[in-house]
């Protein structure tokens, strides 16, 4: 089936109008990916500031108890602190020279 002139005439006319209509299919498909961007970094956003919940399984109440039996409570504290007490009195034992460490020389 040939072109008849006719046909070329109301295509030239009609031109313009698909000409817009594709431009604007076009720009629709970038407006629509910069939303999607949009809400892609949004979404992240939201994530990166949410703190996450955890699941409670068994293994954490084994850690829980883990941690109770390393503590051994107050009285392993008092422990703890009556040794450190204990050291700090040996090092204050020996003489130190109050000058010492306190003078640089420069002059090389």
């Amino acid at each position: 089936m040939p072109l008849q002139p006719i046909d070329m005439q109301t295509l030239f006319a009609h031109l313009n109008q698909v000409g817009k209509q594709q431009a604007h299919l076009k720009a629709g498909a970038v407006v629509q990916q910069e939303l999607q961007g949009n809400i892609m970094a949004k979404e992240a956003l939201h994530k990166d500031e949410t703190v996450n919940e955890t699941d409670e399984t068994p293994e954490n109440d084994k850690i829980k108890d883990k941690e109770k039996e390393s503590s051994g409570g107050k009285s392993s504290q008092r422990k703890g602190r009556k040794e450190k007490e204990k050291e700090e009195s040996e090092k204050q034992a020996f003489y130190e020279d109050p000058a010492l460490g306190k003078n640089i020389d420069i002059t090389g």
